[in-house]
């Protein structure tokens, strides 16, 4: 018996209501005439008399056969069922579309035509996704309707009044994806392991134990040699503040509901457009380069105001490069130094294969057999990848380009926020640090409106870091590390 067969005889039963078949004298299985009748009703006559057919060959040499299902048996005849029920909910609203079309066309056959023609709706916009009591929420709908006559019938601005109330409702709503896209990853925090945590700084709490096997003699000798320099990683309040004048984006508000949302009106159109289209990209593009160069600089305020600078994303925080610069100008020797004082320690097109290669060697045996990143300037990456093309110009490579360093286990990994600065780090992600907070409700957001203008506000918990010094194996340029040194002020300059 197939499988398939098996899967089918289950389903009936289930139908039916039994545990199992009837037998005839001759001992094959069959069906009453009742269940005959409750499965033609059902399903039709063809099937029953198939089935029927295929019930009395079940029997193998007298012998029971075991019509109970396995786990992943019932599963996969459960997912059959509701895929079955899926296609058939589909059919069903194919079907009353088909009606409700049909009737429109035998309505518009009993109609004499104009000259002009006539224009049938067919209600392509979802308008109940919106408060169309709201101006400009009505216009968009009769936009996206193709009614492109529509015009403004309000002012020159959209009434904050009712952009607050709607802000109101789908943040409420919202709450959890807002702050998700908030702290969304970025393009270096996939390569760290992020810590949610409610601190304001964390600190390792484990060591490193370089050896622990050896000969067996009749006294205590210990030789667990642990080597445990833990860095602190500082959490930093970090905030939006964006002012919005809703009127200066209608347009383009209209041109990004036609790309993205033709079929339907989303609820508070201008609110999603205001943080999805406008602030949280440039959020995004921000919070990589403060990761990475950020340099904490705290805030003073001038005749009891304060005013954000030119500066004020990269100084929101301390980024896991400029730590290392730090490390680097202090000569701290906790950390593996890559080429420093060697030919190699500035990189060029000239050197960067003997360079990467040095780097890779230095890294520390018990470090070599596992697979990391090599998290470089994406500018040095494509400085290798063209000189090792040009070295080995008859190999082939199918991804076109080089990521993976030969002969070892590291591949490089571009962070956008190190573009420019020549160094790179290689270090296990369980060492690279992203702290976020644990509590939800310390990432706040909020909005009001002022004239013609509404302003949001948005805060929450970040920070960057390593674990331990002796887990990092870091490259470091000179001339960039002399120029992102700190002050004497403790300030870049």
């Amino acid at each position: 018996m197939t499988k398939q067969l098996k899967m089918l005889a289950a389903s009936v039963m289930t139908v039916l209501g039994i545990t199992s078949f009837a037998k005839e004298d001759d001992g094959k299985y069959t069906l009453t005439d009742e269940q005959k009748k409750t499965l033609t009703d059902k399903y039709g006559e063809k099937f029953v008399e198939s089935f029927v057919k295929d019930l009395a060959n079940m029997t193998v040499e007298g012998e029971e056969v075991n019509l109970t299902l396995s786990a992943e048996e019932r599963l996969e005849l459960d997912a059959g069922r509701i895929q079955l029920q899926n296609l058939k909910a589909r059919v069903d609203s194919l079907e009353e579309e088909k009606k409700t079309f049909q009737a429109t066309i035998a309505k518009l056959e009993k109609e004499p035509a104009n000259a002009e023609g006539t224009q049938v709706t067919l209600g392509k916009v979802k308008k109940h996704m919106a408060d169309l009591s709201i101006g400009y929420n009505k216009w968009l709908a009769d936009y996206l309707d193709g009614k492109v006559q529509a015009g403004y019938s309000w002012n020159d601005t959209v009434d904050t009044a009712t952009l607050k109330q709607e802000f109101g409702k789908y943040v409420s709503s919202e709450k959890m994806e807002i702050i998700r896209s908030l702290t969304a990853p970025t393009e270096s925090t996939k390569y760290m392991t992020t810590i949610m945590t409610d601190k304001t700084e964390v600190r390792a709490t484990h060591a490193i134990i370089e050896t622990v096997l050896q000969q067996f003699v009749p006294q205590w000798t210990p030789n667990g040699k642990s080597t445990f320099s833990p860095l602190t990683i500082k959490n930093f309040k970090q905030k939006i503040n964006v002012p919005v004048q809703p009127s200066d984006i209608m347009e383009d508000v209209i041109g990004w509901l036609y790309d993205e949302q033709a079929s339907t009106l989303q609820s508070m159109p201008i609110v999603r457009y205001i943080l999805y289209q406008l602030i949280f990209p440039k959020l995004d593009e921000e919070r990589e380069t403060a990761l990475a160069l950020g340099r904490f600089k705290e805030a003073t305020a001038t005749g009891g105001e304060y005013s954000a600078s030119e500066d004020a994303a990269i100084e929101s925080m301390d980024g896991y490069l400029t730590q290392l610069i730090d490390l680097y100008n202090d000569n701290d020797t906790a950390v593996t130094w890559l080429n420093k004082g060697t030919a190699n320690a500035t990189i060029t097109s000239a050197n960067v294969l003997a360079a990467v290669d040095e780097a890779v060697d230095q890294v520390a045996a018990v470090y070599k057999r596992k697979t990391m990143f090599v998290h470089a300037d994406p500018d040095l990456i494509t400085m290798y990848q063209r000189a090792y093309r040009k070295e080995y110009k008859v190999t082939k490579n199918e991804d076109g380009e080089v990521t993976r360093i030969d002969f070892s286990k590291f591949s490089f990994a571009p962070m956008e926020g190190m573009r420019g600065s020549k160094c790179f780090f290689i270090t296990p992600k369980e060492n690279f640090k992203h702290l976020l907070s644990k509590d939800p409700n310390r990432t706040t957001i909020r909005f009001q409106e002022q004239d013609y203008v509404v302003k949001i506000f948005a805060e929450w918990w970040e920070g960057t870091g390593f674990w331990l010094k002796e887990a990092i194996f870091a490259h470091i340029d000179p001339t960039f590390a002399a120029s992102h040194a700190a002050d004497d002020n403790g300030d870049g300059i």
